[in-house]
């Protein structure tokens, strides 16, 4: 059932047009505005790609991306409204992070 919900999530953000925040690893966090007033942020914190979403919609999806130095990228679950998300790197530390956000879910 998880799987089947987060597959259903990611073919949603993907065909949706998701707007994406990026920030670099060495640079202050991005924030952008979120729809409908609210906000959102993405910063590195060691091997981990940390979001933070607050004052949009509690239907609203959205997922942290992270790239390691490694070169391998990483997603977070995805969440839905207010909340924070993390993308593990594992031990290697964190090159690039965004936010995706997406569509209202039913």
């Amino acid at each position: 059932m998880r799987r089947t919900a987060a597959l259903l999530m990611t073919v949603l953000l993907a065909s949706a047009g998701v707007l994406v925040a990026p920030s670099a690893a060495h640079a202050e966090s991005t924030w952008i505005p979120g729809p409908n007033g609210g906000w959102c942020t993405a910063y590195p914190s060691g091997p981990f790609g940390v979001g933070v979403c607050s004052g949009i919609e509690p239907r609203r999806a959205w997922a942290v991306h992270a790239t390691c130095e490694s070169g391998i990228s990483v997603t977070s679950g995805l969440r839905l409204g207010d909340g924070t998300a993390t993308a593990n790197c594992g031990s290697s530390p964190v090159r690039y992070t965004s936010i995706a956000i997406g569509p209202l879910v039913p």
